[in-house]
């Protein structure tokens, strides 16, 4: 296991059990890295291009491995990492894509990613919740796939079915494709991090670029490099958030390029891509409404401070990782950079 919360001197991968354990034992909660961060030097950029550090990590993962399998959306970074191993013609064995079972709301996968991954002839696998299934989980309050990791946020129910701890892991890499990297510029200096609501803590599950330092280490300068070339200074803190900088993020890390294009228009309208929207218009009330009580009962529970604006369904306050400086050999902690408060 790589990323993990830790409080009071115990380890979680469930997020609410971490928080209830915060909130009984008034510790602090803590996100950790995998280990080869701990003395990675993140000041040198790597030589090789991103494209050989990527060749290179197929490569490492299809011989460490028995199986090669990609959790596919469609998007740009599972994108990447599929046409990393197509390009160079490193086998994949399967391809997993997964719906939320509301049609409205699949659109990406049914437009997109299932087209693609149908081109490429390798096998593919889809998941989806059946109404049944919600049923069961919202209505019955049973115990369902995704929850060994207590809490998601959405109203649907497809992150349930990425939970790769009920699926064969004996030699089998699955790998996901997260995540980008996340920067501030604190006190002149280059700053990148964490949050565990961006990195899942999940055993056995590959996170293709971030659990590499080398990797990651080199997509902050590739960013960095365009950041202090088009930008002006007030805007460097304003880059690595999913707002209007987006495109300009993705293509400065090489997302998109020549070998790696989005398969969707990129002026799709965002309140189209509000894919919760879109599935709980199409759901049965009777089950929107048992997600509703869901989430009313968690801030009885625990209160609102643990919930962003106080409000589950827009997800938890994100656990900070330590920040890896760029510029200087160090690192800090999100007290120790911004002890007002951190300030995106």
């Amino acid at each position: 296991m790589s990323w993990t919360l830790t409080c009071n001197n115990k380890t979680f991968t469930n997020k609410l059990s971490a928080i209830r354990e915060q909130i009984l034992s008034k510790q602090g909660l803590y996100f950790h890295t995998p280990k080869a961060y701990n003395d990675y030097d993140f000041t040198i950029e790597p030589k090789l291009s991103l494209e050989e550090l990527c060749k290179q990590k197929a490569l490492q993962l299809r011989e460490e491995n028995d199986k090669i399998v990609i959790w596919y959306s469609g998007g740009c970074d599972s994108h990447y990492v599929l046409n990393t191993f197509l390009q160079n013609k490193i086998p994949v064995d399967e391809i997993v894509m997964v719906k939320s079972g509301f049609s409205k709301a699949d659109f990406e996968i049914d437009q997109y990613a299932l087209p693609f991954a149908k081109s490429t002839g390798i096998k593919i696998t889809v998941h989806e919740p059946t109404i049944d299934y919600y049923n069961k989980y919202y209505l019955n309050k049973e115990e369902m796939l995704g929850t060994a990791h207590g809490f998601w946020h959405h109203f649907r129910l497809n992150n349930h079915f990425e939970n790769v701890q009920h699926h064969n892991v004996n030699g089998v890499a699955h790998i996901f494709g997260n995540e980008k990297p996340t920067l501030c510029f604190n006190n002149n200096k280059w700053y990148t991090y964490f949050l565990d609501a961006e990195v899942t803590p999940q055993p056995h599950q590959i996170n293709f670029f971030c659990d590499d330092p080398i990797i990651h280490s080199k997509q902050c300068h590739m960013l960095i490099n365009e950041i202090e070339l088009m930008k002006n200074q007030n805007e460097y803190n304003q880059i690595t958030f999913y707002d209007d900088h987006q495109d300009f993020w993705n293509r400065s890390i090489g997302r998109y390029n020549k070998n790696n294009f989005p398969l969707k228009n990129l002026s799709i309208d965002e309140n189209y891509n509000n894919k919760d929207a879109l599935a709980i218009e199409q759901a049965p009330d009777e089950l929107v409404n048992a997600w509703q009580e869901r989430n009313n009962n968690l801030v009885k529970e625990l209160g609102t401070t643990w919930f962003n604006q106080g409000n589950p369904t827009l997800g938890t306050v994100g656990v900070f990782s330590k920040f890896y400086c760029l510029t200087e050999k160090n690192t800090k902690t999100v007290d120790e950079l911004y002890p007002h408060g951190f300030k995106a």
